[in-house]
């Protein structure tokens, strides 16, 4: 079994695709060299391609319960509804939390990006046929497209966008697939100030990085040296690998190309090229639990929130916390 860093679930125990031929090619014209990847991309486009899938992956956006009747109640059989059920949460789109089955936060990133998302440009295939007249126009350059886009809901890659500017988010895994998918989409820039690293998000960070994205990070000091405690404590063995493992444990970016810094995070804070901004808000009599975030597109706001960051780079530390005591 071969081991993918990234997804929720276990791509290997759904094998619906069985033929590699074509991988390498699909690979190099995306720029993934990860073969796994491209196999749980194709198992989750082949599953949710059956409408008996797609239904219930639908149905669990604000989670259902699952009872003796409810294949009866969607109008499934037993098997059908089993079936598509094991193999939705076997792809990492589906969590079971005790009888109820909700999107995981690679699900919900799956369902608003490419469900909604797809049925969105579907609807509005007119409009998309206009942007395409207009790039084969002489009249207009880029960048008088790219604005008039902005302005009727849609980017430059003809992906329609929210149609309101700010969303609010209470809901921590809304907040980690909101993170991920506008990540997704980043093209030249992210910065990033993080009190508390999400392991999804930062895979994607690194993805970005390898594909030649600028990242900044700055850590939050405090929560970067509980962890470096925590991971200290387990590396007890002391041979020529030694120093590796500890640059692994003080740098945990070790050794992805992204620039970053360490000290006092007020509250986290997520920029992408300098138009799509994440806000943490913090509860100040629970400061340490998740309270509220605000996403917003808005060139504006991520100008002021780039000087927040710029002005927390100046004064952050270049040197992680140290290991508190020496491996032995």
């Amino acid at each position: 079994m071969v081991p993918y860093e990234g997804i929720v679930g276990n791509p290997e125990s759904a094998v619906f695709v069985g033929n590699t031929t074509g991988y390498e090619k699909i690979g190099s014209i995306l720029s993934v060299k990860n073969v796994s990847a491209l196999k749980h991309m194709e198992n989750v486009l082949s599953v949710l391609s059956k409408s008996d899938a797609l239904e219930i992956f639908v149905l669990a956006k604000d989670g259902f319960k699952s009872e003796l009747d409810t294949p009866q109640k969607i109008g499934l059989t037993k098997k059908q509804y089993y079936t598509r059920l094991k193999q939705l949460c076997d792809l990492g789109l589906l969590v079971k939390k005790e009888n109820t089955y909700t999107h995981t936060s690679f699900g919900n990133v799956v369902h608003r990006k490419h469900v909604v998302g797809l049925l969105n440009n579907v609807v509005n295939i007119k409009e998309l046929e206009m942007i395409d007249l207009l790039k084969k126009s002489s009249k207009f350059d880029s960048q008088e497209i790219s604005d008039f886009l902005t302005k009727i809901g849609f980017d430059d890659n003809n992906v329609q966008i929210e149609s309101s500017t700010t969303k609010i988010i209470s809901s921590y895994d809304d907040m980690v697939a909101k993170a991920i998918e506008i990540i997704e989409f980043a093209k030249k820039e992210i910065i990033l100030m993080s009190r508390s690293p999400n392991e999804l998000i930062l895979n994607s960070l690194l993805k970005k990085a390898n594909m030649g994205i600028k990242v900044q990070v700055i850590g939050d000091i405090d929560v970067v040296g509980r962890y470096i405690s925590q991971e200290a404590s387990k590396m007890i063995v002391s041979d020529k690998n030694t120093n590796e493992r500890n640059q692994v444990v003080i740098n945990p970016f070790y050794p992805i190309k992204i620039e970053r810094k360490y000290g006092k995070v007020p509250f986290s804070l997520l920029v992408i090229d300098a138009s799509h901004v994440g806000i943490e808000i913090i509860d100040k009599y629970h400061p340490d639990t998740f309270s509220l975030s605000i996403y917003a597109n808005d060139r504006n706001m991520a100008k002021q929130m780039r000087n927040v960051f710029n002005n927390s780079w100046q004064i952050a530390s270049l040197t992680p916390p140290q290991l508190s005591k020496k491996i032995d």
